[in-house]
Order: structure tokens, then sequence, then C-alpha cells
């Protein structure tokens, strides 16, 4: 069986699932959850991509 890690980032939270297709359906089991950490440059809101770039990164292996 050959299993995928999918890492989708949203607005204030990001998750990596583990996909695979067991038995002719697709399954999907999130694995890791994560703050999307939004922070203040210069009187604007931006995404902490050092941070997202680390939680992206599989914290667990």
């Amino acid at each position: 069986m050959t299993y995928h890690l999918a890492i989708d980032i949203g607005a204030s939270s990001g998750r990596h699932t583990l996909v695979c297709v067991k038995n002719g359906k697709l399954s999907l089991e999130k694995i890791y959850r994560f703050d999307n950490n939004i922070k203040s440059e210069n009187r604007t809101l931006v995404w902490d991509i050092e941070s997202l770039f680390a939680d992206a990164r599989i914290p667990f292996i």
C-alpha cells in the first residue's frame, strides 16, 4: 500500500493528513495539527513563513 502525506495550511491552522487507498476507497487520517501564527510587520498582517516551514517539516520523524 502506498501512503502520501498532504499538508494543508489554512488561515488559522495547518494539518498533516496521511492519505492512502484501502479496498478501493480513499482513506484520510489527520496525524498532526499546528497553528498558523499570523504576525504584524509594518502594520500589515503576514504569515510567519519560518514557523510554517518548521511545522510543515515532519517534526515527529
